[in-house]
């Protein structure tokens, strides 16, 4: 009996000294080969995003610089299209239009933008607030290199009174949050313009001439009713444009409504006297 548990002992014994013992050599060859794999595959995953958001930014792109392939009209069709923007009269001119006489310049977004899937019905005015002063051109650079769906209006006022057309108003932007906002105002709905302020400065008077005939053509080319402020639909979070004189800014935009009518009404009499 014994001699058999000895047998036994004796060949548990053998069976474990002949076992390969994995070595620490190998455990770590392992390892390495695991963190390799991983970075490998966080590579390929960075690649694939960055090539994604190349293309979204070459497509978005694409369709925004319809403008920007046309050429200038002739100073003399420029001169005449400012003056119509100017006195209120020029919502037959498309986006584009304005752009090749020069009332708007065009420095596109890269991104943000997309089809409408709904009319347009309000007119949401913004101010930029960037912390320290910067120029439009700045300001749409910067917008541009957040990502493929970062922010940005279709419109700025410079505070040299400058326009720019950074979108086709055709295209919705993402210039108010859709989950916060209220009274039915979305980007699908709506047009953004973002007047250049921060800090304690004055809008100029540049600005605000520019921006009244902004929206004065912004209405009447899209039938739109509605014009308010960033923080009134978006109140929670938002509180543009600040200290922005909003008698004035209606008044102004008063005037230019009056002149427009004037200027219908004195061509309807001279239409009229002509056919007579």
């Amino acid at each position: 009996m014994e001699s058999r548990w000895l047998a036994i002992v004796s060949l548990i014994f053998l069976l474990h000294i002949s076992l390969p013992v994995p070595s620490f050599s190998a455990a770590s060859s392992s390892k390495s080969s695991i963190k390799r794999s991983q970075k490998r595959t966080v590579t390929k995953t960075i690649v694939k995003r960055t090539v994604a958001t190349k293309i979204a930014k070459k497509n978005t792109a694409s369709k925004n610089a319809v403008a920007a392939k046309k050429s200038p009209y002739s100073a003399a069709v420029s001169r005449r299209i400012t003056a119509n923007f100017k006195n209120g009269n020029a919502a037959r001119y498309s986006p584009q239009d304005l752009v090749r006489a020069k009332v708007f310049v065009h420095y596109p977004l890269k991104g943000g933008i997309r089809k409408r899937s709904g009319a347009i019905r309000n007119l949401v005015l913004h101010s930029t607030e960037t912390g320290r002063p910067a120029g439009a051109r700045t300001i749409v650079r910067s917008w541009n290199n957040i990502g493929p769906r970062h922010p940005g209006a279709q419109y700025l006022v410079d505070r040299d009174g400058t326009i720019i057309q950074t979108a086709d108003p055709a295209y919705a932007t993402i210039h108010v949050n859709d989950r916060t906002s209220l009274g039915g105002v979305k980007n699908d709905n709506s047009i953004g313009i973002e007047i250049v302020r921060t800090g304690s400065q004055k809008y100029t008077q540049k600005q605000l001439t520019s921006l009244v005939a902004l929206v004065d053509y912004v209405k009447d080319r899209y039938g739109i009713t509605r014009v308010c402020g960033h923080g009134e639909i978006q109140p929670s979070d938002r509180t543009d444009p600040v200290a922005f004189d909003w008698a004035r800014f209606s008044r102004s935009l008063a005037s230019i409504e009056r002149n427009q009518l004037d200027s219908k009404t004195a061509y309807h009499q001279e239409t009229d006297r002509t056919d007579g």
